[in-house]
């Protein structure tokens, strides 16, 4: 290869380098927009109230903007869609006796015989919001992808859980609490317009105690069952039609 070819050989290289720098580039500025994506977002009908996390309420519609403003305060999150959703607490049994609403949507999530259902969901989970000097160890957000607004959020405090529950009885009010079996602790639940908080604590394999934090929006909840319900039952009529149309 003469001089002259190796000179533009390299300077085809670089251009493509540059070329494919550029594209990257901005596959990693668009792809946070890409990342949520809402079917119909929520037209504000549901009144605002219940509970609240950093501003973020049952009415609330996840956003670019919310996820960005999210990770400045919380660092970066990990985001995944089509999850699984348990809203089990303490055990299956605590959930039918204490937290009937729940329970039953829970079957619905995850009815008998079914396997794992994924839904459609975007969560997005939070480990490093102790370097950026929140006291929470670990922070899981759900939202429906068809509303965009929150289902669950599970919050692990690191201060002092008596801390948090004095400041939810100072908002909220009294719990009430109820002393589940097999926990030394007893469990501290919230009610507030339609939606649930529990507050739970019990010691870990390794014998350090957890601290949970779990609030359930329940109407956004009960929508999306609801939705799903209604896709999985045009989907039974359509395939019953193809196959009457096969014969």
């Amino acid at each position: 290869m003469t001089p002259s070819q190796q000179r533009n050989l390299i300077i085809v290289l670089l251009t493509a380098g540059s070329l494919i720098v550029v594209i990257f580039t901005a596959i990693a500025l668009t792809r946070s927009q890409r990342d949520i994506q809402i079917a119909a977002p929520a037209d504000g009908a549901l009144p605002s109230g219940g509970f609240t996390f950093f501003d973020l309420d049952r009415t609330t519609v996840l956003s670019r903007g919310i996820r960005k403003t999210l990770s400045e305060m919380l660092g970066s999150d990990a985001i995944a869609h089509a999850t699984p959703i348990d809203l089990t607490v303490v055990n299956q049994r605590f959930l039918e006796t204490h937290l009937p609403v729940l329970d039953t949507l829970n079957k619905r999530l995850n009815p008998a015989m079914g396997g794992r259902r994924e839904h459609d969901t975007t969560r997005l989970t939070y480990h490093r919001a102790e370097q950026h000097q929140m006291p929470f160890r670990y922070i899981e957000l759900a939202f429906s992808n068809i509303t965009g607004q929150p289902l669950y959020f599970t919050i692990n405090p690191t201060d002092d859980f008596a801390d948090s529950i004095a400041t939810l009885a100072s908002k909220y009010g009294p719990p009430r609490i109820v002393q589940a079996e097999n926990m030394d602790s007893p469990v501290r639940i919230w009610d507030q317009d339609g939606d649930i908080l529990v507050a739970t604590t019990f010691p870990k394999r390794n014998g350090r105690l957890s601290q949970e934090l779990r609030i359930y929006f329940v109407d956004n909840l009960e929508q999306l069952v609801e939705s799903e319900d209604q896709a999985l039952r045009r989907q039974d009529r359509n395939t019953r039609q193809a196959g009457e149309r096969a014969f």
